[in-house]
């Protein structure tokens, strides 16, 4: 056991569930069933509506019912709708989902109509399923913005209806594929089930015929039972039997009940329905069937509905004796369902992407769409930690409450399943980043005064540069003194370089204590000057590096501009290269050695280690394919779906233009393939990794036809069809190239449904080696062909794909279309059993072997079983520092470099005392109440990734804060909605063998406050402090 006696305080992975499986003793959740019967059919009517938190219409339009252009609905009125009717009868039931829109309507309410709600709530008679502020995408989210979305939601709940309302069943209806972290996340929220819609239609088939709709889902063996999660799909995705839609849209028939009038159906209608039901319950083991009523934003006329379907019960009840139909819910539903007692199949160690709905419609094509509205969500997460820590450290309790709130509930509602997966209409997609932004406005109050605080109430006013991602920021540009504030998330010490635009000339970079930090100007591509929009001036970039800032510490640099300078000169020796097909070009930092050919201007090998990698890179695109979907045949690709005409690529350029610049502290390598696409290959001195930051767009769309861009990493790693893809940023999971685990695959689409969704890292290795790919946003990611890794980083469509949307994915920006720009890191490592190199690290003469080319058969365990400790730790800290990467703030100065030091603090050493052991990330710390605090830490590490810090860490709490004495601590669930030991979950008999998890209990957080993290935990807590005093 790794023993580490740092300060520490919060955790999350539920690892103790298995001592409160229980049986459903705890009615909470499941109260205000209807009774059912034995022996007959029971047909549970769950009424529900899907209501969209944006797609169409904006959220703020959804709501109100505004813009009915593209939606007539309205979700205040749906509420209202069936409030009402909820109030008339005491028998009705009616289940809601989506907290953003609750939230917007409770607040509108008087307290007499809140009364009503809340004993309609406390009786089950309205149930709160889901919880979530939204209904989340499952691809494209990090699990650190999924688990903040859900706590914020629940929390609403808790504190607007109490801690018996909160739900026991996740309903995942519409989102386009499921992860297994999602999963998890409930699992360690405290569900007990997990319905969802989308399936993908192969899986759907089978399942359908062998009565295994309903499954226990367990998504990290590992874990045993406390990661199960009873698991079902729904039959219709999540729409009535056909002809029983009683919506206003729907032109379906009313059941007409009055005999002497005409038009009496009863009879018929009643028949019809029971059939389907008993067609539904074909597909599923017990005598229950959920019936989903209700559809996209219905019910605003709930009376259509409800009257309809007492008549249903009313009527079926009297004449079939073998069938009882009740109104449900689907915790009533899953509490029957367990209450049969039987033994249910198991799906281990998968999830369930990617989905295709059918031979030609595989939805992979989101996992890019939008790239730069992806980037924006990545950069909002990382924001708001930080604006959550800094108000701790302003340390007011509920002061600047709500400036924090701003950017948690439109972050939240970015995570929705048509938010950041790229799915919605333009001016929708549009109104996320206007809420995003004055999300990033308000937090920034928060930090502006927090820095005036920590650092003297005479700071000015922060700015930050968002659009530093095109190298633009107008303090820098427009100032000649200025000073930047670097902000360390991270709760261990952290080193970073900082890239500020600026104008060409002599700069002095005076750090927090008074010394000088050296510096370099680095030019800015052409390509980067000439983005569209971008009003930018600057034309290079003043690099530095800002050492050892502690864990969640920040330090001020001072920055002047000199003088003018030589107005053609920068800081690094510049190399423009000729094309010589007999010299290569290669560049090293003093750990990378990389070979560029002379020919091609392509990078072709990496030398690492006394090691030589075949290593190439290049983009290339796909074709989109053209329809007007009249079938699957006629598919087209587009916002959700990607198709692309053929299964092979188009090279963008066999030659490029390249330039070299040499400094100091960093070589870059600038490449263009063609007038919209080019990239800079960046080695910092003394680091073991490769960044490649490209810039694609516009895309060029001539003949009218879309194209769909990506890049490709080519080695000669013996790869067995394999590659490894994250989940949502923290498990990796093995794919296995034309192949599903669940189901024989009949191979329609040979590139799309290889396409996987990755929000942290794609991987490859064989025995010996391993190629991590990292990523700053979600992308999909492929390994057609052993060795590779491709990602799509960019797509541009010109056609519908039918889904919904109505609207072809072609971004247009400042007249011109969109222009997306990005980073990908990739590391090259050995295997812990790999045998140490011997050959010279001379780059390669043309035609010369690479060492270690060696085929497969030389493998002597499985991949999978081989430990790559130096890789893991790589990929961790790497795709930990890119989600919480330091935060610059800036401000313009009239002072000198020694007034400004004179003037007020320049460094502050953070809130924690001591940094966290290596192997812990601190996932959550927030204020909760006036007088506590919301922590998580997790174990970064998976089980067997690392001889060490795979291990499990200890750590204590009982001095963790700077300011603050710890009074009391108590453990939580993952979502902070319930106390840990008060969680109890319904056990579930299973197929196999009954399986515990391999990892030692945690004990009970005592008064010592030492915790201990097994790997992948994560533990929440909820401490209670005071303020230290001085």
């Amino acid at each position: 056991m790794l023993v580490v006696s740092a300060l520490v305080c919060l955790l999350v992975f539920d690892f103790n569930f298995s001592k409160k499986l229980v049986s459903a003793q705890d009615d909470c959740g499941y109260v205000g069933c209807h009774p059912t019967r034995k022996g007959k059919l029971n047909v549970h009517l769950v009424a529900h509506t899907h209501d969209d938190v944006g797609w169409l219409k904006t959220v703020d339009q959804y709501y109100y019912g505004s813009n009915k252009v593209h939606s007539p609905f309205g979700v205040q009125y749906i509420l209202d709708s069936v409030i009402s009717e909820l109030l008339k009868k005491k028998d009705r039931r009616f289940v809601y989902v989506e907290s953003s829109f609750l939230w917007r309507w409770w607040t509108e309410q008087d307290e007499d109509l809140r009364e009503e709600v809340q004993t309609l709530v406390r009786e089950g008679r309205l149930q709160l399923l889901h919880g979530g502020w939204c209904m989340s995408d499952e691809a494209t989210p990090h699990y650190s913005a999924l688990i903040d979305q859900m706590t914020l939601g629940l929390k609403f709940l808790n504190d607007t209806f109490g801690e018996c309302a909160l739900p026991r069943v996740a309903w995942q209806i519409d989102p386009f594929g499921h992860s297994s972290e999602v999963a998890l996340q409930f699992a360690q929220m405290g569900y007990d089930g997990l319905f969802f819609g989308r399936l993908d239609y192969q899986d759907y088939a089978q399942r359908k015929y062998t009565k295994n709709m309903e499954t226990v889902w367990r998504p990290d063996t590992k874990l045993g039972e406390m990661g199960d999660l009873f698991t079902g799909v729904l039959y219709n995705l999540y729409m009535p039997p056909d002809g029983f839609c009683f919506d206003t849209y729907c032109s379906d028939e009313p059941l007409m009940d009055n005999p002497k009038l005409h038009g009496y159906n009863v009879n018929g209608r009643i028949a019809q329905f029971v059939k389907a039901a008993e067609s539904w319950a074909e597909a599923y083991k017990t005598h229950h069937v959920m019936i989903t009523m209700g559809g996209d934003f219905n019910y605003i006329v709930a009376s259509s509905w409800f009257k309809n379907m007492d008549k249903l019960i009313k009527y079926i009840n009297q004449k079939y004796k073998d069938v009882n139909v009740l109104y449900s819910t689907p915790a009533c539903y899953l509490k029957a369902v367990h209450a049969e007692n039987i033994t249910w199949p198991v799906k281990d160690d998968d999830d369930f992407m990617p989905y295709g709905s059918d031979e030609h419609s595989y939805w992979t094509g989101y996992y890019t769409s939008r790239p730069n509205l992806k980037y924006l969500v990545y950069k909002g997460n990382n924001f708001l930690q930080v604006c959550r820590q800094l108000r701790v450290a302003l340390g007011g309790g509920l002061e600047m409450e709500e400036e924090e709130l701003t950017m948690a509930r439109a972050m939240a509602d970015a995570q929705h399943h048509d938010a950041v997966s790229g799915t919605e209409k333009q001016h929708v997609a549009d109104d996320y980043t206007l809420y995003l932004s004055e999300g990033f406005q308000s937090c920034n109050k928060v930090l502006t005064a927090a820095y005036r605080k920590l650092l003297g109430s005479s700071l000015k006013e922060q700015h930050f540069c968002l659009w530093s991602n095109i190298s633009a920021c107008s303090v820098s540009e427009g100032a000649s003194k200025f000073a930047v504030n670097v902000y360390n998330p991270l709760a261990q010490v952290d080193s970073t370089y900082v890239r500020i635009p600026v104008f060409l000339g002599d700069y002095k970079v005076t750090g927090p204590t008074g010394q000088e930090v050296p510096s370099e100007l680095v030019p800015l591509p052409k390509p980067v000057q000439l983005i569209p929009g971008r009003k930018a001036n600057a034309t290079v970039e003043l690099l530095f590096e800002a050492d050892n800032i502690s864990q969640l510490g920040l330090k001020s640099y001072h920055i002047e501009r000199l003088g003018s300078g030589d107005s053609s000169k920068v800081d690094v020796q510049e190399y423009n290269m000729t094309f010589n097909a007999t010299e290569d070009v290669v560049v090293d930092n003093g750990v990378l050695q990389l070979i560029f050919n002379g020919s091609t201007g392509l990078l072709e090998y990496v030398t690492k280690d006394n090691e030589t990698w075949l290593f190439r890179q290049n983009f290339y695109y796909y074709e989109a394919s053209k329809g007007y979907n009249y079938n699957s045949d006629n598919r087209a690709s587009g916002a959700y779906i990607f198709r692309p005409a053929k299964e092979t690529t188009y090279l963008i350029s066999e030659q490029v233009q390249i330039s070299v610049f040499k400094g100091k502290e960093v070589t870059e390598v600038h490449q263009v393939f063609d007038t919209w696409l080019s990239q800079i290959v960046r080695i910092y001195k003394n680091q073991d990794q490769i960044e490649f930051q490209w810039l694609v767009g516009p895309i060029p769309v001539e003949k009218w036809t879309g194209k769909e861009v990506i890049t490709k990493y080519k080695t000669t790693l013996q790869t067995n069809g394999e590659l490894w893809t994250d989940s949502n940023g923290r498990r990796m999971i093995k794919r296995k190239r034309n192949y599903r685990s669940s189901w024989n695959l009949t191979l329609t689409e040979p590139v799309a449904s290889n396409y996987y969704p990755i929000t942290s890292a794609a991987a490859i290795k064989d025995d010996q080696r391993r190629v991590t790919v990292l990523v700053d946003r979600a992308q999909g990611a492929a390994s057609l062909q052993d060795g590779e890794i491709e990602i799509m980083v960019h797509r541009r469509l010109l056609y519908d794909d039918n889904k919904g949307v109505s609207e072809p994915l072609d971004e247009i920006q400042f007249g011109e279309g969109l222009v997306t720009r990005g980073t990908h890191i990739v590391q090259l490592t050995r295997s812990e059993n790999a045998a140490t190199p011997s050959h010279s690290s001379t780059h390669r003469i043309h035609g010369s072997p690479v060492a270690n080319e060696h085929s497969a058969t030389q493998q002597d365990q499985p991949i999978s079983d081989v430990v790559f400790s130096e890789g893991a730790e790589k990929h961790r800290t790497a795709a930990n520092r890119i989600v919480n990467s330091p935060w610059l703030s800036f401000y313009r100065t009239h002072k000198t470099a020694t007034e400004w030091l004179s003037s007020h603090k320049t460094q502050y050493n953070g809130i924690l005392k001591n940094p966290l052991p290596s192997n812990v990330n601190l996932l959550t710390l927030q204020w909760w109440s006036a007088n506590s605090f919301l922590v998580r830490f997790e174990h970064m590490y998976d089980v067997n990734e690392h001889q060490t810090l795979s291990q499990p860490v200890t750590f204590n709490c009982s001095d963790f804060f700077s300011d603050f004495t710890i009074t009391k601590a108590v453990e939580l669930n993952l979502s902070a909605s319930k106390e840990k030991q008060n969680m109890s979950r319904l056990r579930w008999r299973h197929e196999g063998p009954i399986t515990k998890t391999n990892q030692p209990d945690n004990k009970p957080l005592d008064e010592s406050l030492t915790v201990t993290l097994n790997p992948m935990e994560i533990r929440t807590f909820r401490l209670y402090v005071t303020r230290k005093t001085t």
